[in-house]
């Protein structure tokens, strides 16, 4: 633990040694004071809500401070774009238990509190089933990782990528087909995660299959093309890729190529691996070396796009 996470820590422990001192102070002191002005039970119960308060505003302490350690902890093991989930689900998972431990320790009545809870929730829950699939939708998204803040996903024809993740939205950066930033904010609702299909661009890493095609006329020397596609599209991708992490460049494969047939022509296809956010810079930039390269050669004509065979 570095030494921020050390005064956190000790700042906690001065506040946990002040709030227990004055507990203790009013224990002592103000407790039998208050019995022989109100009836006893009333100052009991009085005493239960205090220190329900002051678990409440401990534990608003505990959870600041223990969030900030777990996400300093979370970043050194390089799980970055986990960061907010964890933190959030941690966050709300604390409150839930000490909230309920502390109803059960301090009031008599938990039992019969948890039965009309139950009822009034019955109803609550015709009222508000929207919400409530949001948050079901929530868990599915934690728990079956579906996708997480920074992944490129297609959800209900939309495309973007995840910013935040709240209990009832996902927050998505908008793009279009080609995968530009459109500069729009959307908004989805946390259900649609179990009635709709989604795809996910960029599951485990950044890194996506892109491809260029390129249309040549039936009398260029294809075989020539093919030769110059795949060496400038292999010494370009590999520029690129040269800080490739060592996990992801384990399963790393060369660009790949293709030949088909259409009607006036024949189709080169090269696909390669690389980086999303840096994928159109790529692509533009390979597409321009191989048109300067392909027009030089007299044997090799470009040719129109048509459908393929």
């Amino acid at each position: 633990m570095d030494k921020k996470g050390l005064n956190k820590w000790l700042k906690f422990s001065i506040l946990v040694m002040a709030i227990a001192f004055i507990y203790y102070m009013f224990k002592k002191f103000l407790v039998p004071n208050l019995s022989t002005i109100i009836p006893i039970s009333y100052a009991e119960t009085l005493e239960d809500i205090i220190i329900f308060v002051v678990i409440l505003i401990l534990n608003y302490f505990f959870v600041k401070f223990s969030s900030a350690i777990l996400k300093s902890y979370l970043l050194s093991k390089g799980e970055k774009r986990d960061v907010k989930l964890l933190i959030s689900v941690y966050r709300y998972f604390v409150w839930f238990f000490v909230i309920f431990a502390a109803f059960s320790l301090l009031f008599e009545q938990i039992g019969s509190l948890i039965t009309s809870i139950g009822l009034i929730g019955f109803g609550i829950t015709l009222a508000l089933q929207k919400p409530i699939l949001n948050f079901v939708g929530w868990l599915t998204i934690i728990f079956g990782r579906s996708y997480k803040i920074g992944d490129i996903i297609r959800i209900n024809n939309i495309n973007g990528q995840i910013y935040n993740i709240t209990v009832m939205n996902t927050f998505l950066s908008e793009m279009n087909n080609d995968g530009d930033h459109t500069g729009k904010s959307v908004s989805i609702p946390n259900e649609f995660i179990l009635t709709s299909a989604v795809a996910n661009f960029t599951r485990g890493s950044s890194y996506v299959w892109d491809e260029v095609s390129i249309y040549l006329t039936y009398k260029s020397n294809w075989k020539k093309a093919l030769k110059i596609i795949n060496k400038i599209t292999e010494d370009l991708v590999n520029k690129y890729n040269k800080n490739m992490p060592k996990t992801i460049k384990e399963g790393y494969e060369k660009p790949v190529s293709r030949v088909n047939i259409y009607e006036k022509g024949v189709q080169i296809k090269i696909r390669y691996f690389i980086d999303f956010n840096i994928g159109n810079t790529v692509k533009t930039e390979l597409s321009s070396k191989l048109l300067d390269e392909l027009v030089k050669h007299k044997d090799i004509t470009l040719g129109k796009t048509e459908s393929v065979i």
